[in-house]
């Protein structure tokens, strides 16, 4: 089998209000898709959501970059293809930029294998469960103590058990107020994970943690930078709740210093930066050695065939406001606080070509 075409395109999602973390604010949702066809008649697809970042340079890279790498490939050969196009970029940033379209097309190529197999993904990668526990989160810095409650409330009553709250740029009392407005919604029982985007030194973490853990909190995701690898072990011996991160983080070597220190108690691969289905099933198998579970970053769909295969696989985040769902054929079932597998041969999604052709973005 051959790859024989490669396509690649933007389409534009808008977001109905201004949403973010301790960082950022964004209105717009960008999905930069990636098709590989073959010469068997199988079509992959993988894609990219950008939040307003360059969407058009993505696309270019793929066009520029890879595709004429990718024609006569063998799509069954994905580690040959990971390494040829890392040997592409290697010398201007393979941890940079061009991740993101690496992994897409990963996603793509494994996509094809397991339509060639016959299989869903999961089950290719060796899961058993069609249903992966999901927790609702929200990109609600900018939500005010009803709006949060009001949220989260809501999650509860969709079936949601378990919640992320954004944290991270207001005072160690006024972040435990607001978590205590999300446990007020959800109720005792409740999970309740908050993230703070990296926005904390370690003593920053470790006092405000200390204030929000009067409510119940379940995990601290990525409390200080993700450069300070001393700093993760530190807040771990001060603080009681689970350290969570590795959103940030790109090859299974760099998770292997945090797992070595005890600094990452639990795992989060991201799809893209991560390398796609290869990098987080190389990521979810190392942190298996360690007992240590896995979390995947964003890409529900996706995602939740790795955590079904993980030795270790906890739960998926699912992001409304960023939920590709609306461009995807079919769409994808988030019931009772679980994602519900696709059954069908591959990771089970084409993009809608009417969400396509109404949400086509042209760079010309």
């Amino acid at each position: 089998m051959e790859i024989t075409d490669v396509e690649t395109y933007t389409l534009h999602l808008p977001i109905d209000r201004v949403v973010g973390d301790s960082r950022l604010s964004v209105t717009d949702m960008y999905v930069v898709v990636v098709e590989l066809a073959t010469d068997a008649g199988y079509t992959g697809t993988g894609w990219m959501n950008s939040l307003g970042y360059a969407p058009d340079l993505l696309e270019r890279f793929v066009e520029s970059q890879f595709a004429d790498l990718l024609v006569g490939e063998d799509p069954f050969a994905t580690e040959a293809i990971r390494k040829k196009l890392r040997a592409q970029t290697v010398y201007y940033g393979e941890l940079g930029i061009s991740a993101w379209p690496r992994a897409a097309i990963d996603v793509a190529c494994w996509d094809i294998k397991a339509q060639a197999a016959g299989q869903p993904l999961y089950k290719l990668l060796g899961g058993e469960e069609d249903r992966v526990r999901a927790y609702a989160s929200s990109m609600d810095a900018h939500h005010d103590l009803d709006e949060l409650a009001d949220l989260h409330g809501g999650f509860a009553e969709q079936g949601f058990t378990a919640f992320k709250t954004k944290v991270g740029d207001k005072s160690p009392a006024e972040e435990a107020r607001r978590i205590a407005e999300v446990r007020e919604a959800v109720g005792p029982a409740a999970q309740i994970f908050v993230d703070a985007n990296q926005a904390w030194t370690v003593s920053e973490a470790i006092r405000t943690i200390d204030a929000m853990a009067a409510h119940g909190l379940d995990w601290v995701e990525e409390p200080i930078s993700e450069f300070d690898l001393a700093g993760h072990r530190r807040v771990v011996e001060a603080t009681e709740p689970p350290l969570a991160t590795g959103e940030m983080i790109n090859r299974p070597e760099q998770f292997r210093y945090l797992l070595d220190s005890g600094g990452m108690e639990i795992a989060q691969p991201d799809l893209v930066r991560g390398g796609g289905v290869t990098g987080q099933m190389a990521i979810a198998n190392l942190a298996a050695t360690y007992d240590v579970p896995v979390a995947t970053h964003f890409y529900y769909t996706i995602s939740s065939h790795i955590v079904s295969a993980a030795q270790t696989g906890l739960i998926v985040e699912y992001i409304p406001e960023y939920d590709v769902g609306p461009v995807l054929d079919p769409t994808p079932v988030v019931e009772d606080g679980h994602v519900v597998l696709p059954d069908t041969p591959g990771h089970g999604y084409r993009i809608d070509p009417a969400e396509k052709e109404a949400r086509l973005v042209s760079f010309d």
